[in-house]
């Protein structure tokens, strides 16, 4: 643990040393991110953050949990919260819960995915440009999902206690108030990826600066700026099946969004990273075999 935090001590050390070297270029950097976050990813996740919250508080809770009957987790709304609205807030949805740390754990295998809004405005058809692999890129991401939380199956039932059709008129202040500072802190976490991105592209040689597997290492780090370099760098298929990997494991910046609420409950880091990896590769799996039957 000792040689871990000295290890990670140095390498922020080298970051201020990079930045410092060129600020301009790397406040630039920082602000073409903002930009990025602002035109893509802002739009598609405030309206669905408070929309989706107040409709599902105002549902009542069904007879039968479906969330619980696949997996084993009594948790519909904090599913729907993270299907509808995407990364982070099915975290924060988790965190907002009073779910322990084990049904903490076995939620995050399902209730971790990206927002749909992003997936067909931007991703669809504002990158790939194709109706068919847009629906490609849905189905993947949903369906690996449902086997990541089927892979993670508890036999024990969990429960998460939610809302039955209530929301009082207080709760909507801080209904607003809670998802403008997740949707800001998702923005300055895209913000400081995206120039940490472009200063590892700078530390590379021209030739690779711009090469596909570049953009897919760029994409572990930050998914939006990868996703968008992937896209332009390669054709239709390929770009579907690199996307729906990297949609699906959501890359180190959307882990520190996710942790900054799953930590609250106790959730390991090591879990989320593995539960992640299994479900990108279910994803990538699941978007070839559609890209080969249905995209030509």
């Amino acid at each position: 643990m000792k040689y871990i935090r000295v290890t990670i001590t140095l390498l922020l050390f080298i970051i201020m040393g990079i930045f410092i070297s060129a600020p301009a270029k790397y406040m630039q950097s920082f602000f073409d991110g903002v930009t990025v976050w602002a035109y893509n990813v802002l739009p598609a996740l405030f309206p669905f953050a408070i929309l989706s919250t107040i409709a599902l508080r105002l549902t009542p809770n069904g007879k039968c949990s479906v969330s619980k009957l696949l997996f084993g987790v009594d948790c519909d709304r904090i599913w729907a919260t993270s299907l509808l609205c995407g990364y982070p807030i099915g975290a924060k949805a988790i965190a907002d819960s009073d779910a322990d740390i084990t049904t903490a754990t076995k939620a995050c295998a399902f209730c971790s995915t990206a927002g749909p809004i992003f997936m067909i405005a931007t991703v669809g058809v504002k990158l790939l440009q194709s109706t068919a692999a847009t629906l490609i890129l849905i189905a993947a991401h949903i369906l690996s999902s449902i086997l990541n939380g089927l892979l993670y199956r508890t036999k024990t039932p969990l429960y998460i206690s939610e809302c039955n059709g209530q929301f009082k008129a207080e709760d909507f202040g801080n209904t607003l108030t809670n998802s403008v500072l997740s949707i800001l802190s998702v923005g300055g976490l895209i913000a400081l990826f995206y120039m940490l991105s472009d200063m590892i592209r700078s530390l590379l040689p021209i030739s690779l600066q711009n090469s596909l597997a570049v953009a897919f290492a760029i994409g572990v780090l930050e998914m939006t700026n990868g996703v968008f370099a992937i896209c332009k760098l390669t054709d239709v298929a390929t770009a579907t099946v690199l996307s729906s990997c990297l949609l699906a494991l959501g890359g180190m910046c959307i882990f520190f969004q996710c942790f900054a609420y799953l930590g609250q409950k106790r959730v390991k880091a090591t879990t989320i990273i593995k539960m992640k990896l299994t479900q990108s590769a279910l994803a990538t799996l699941i978007s070839f075999c559609l890209v080969k039957l249905f995209l030509k």
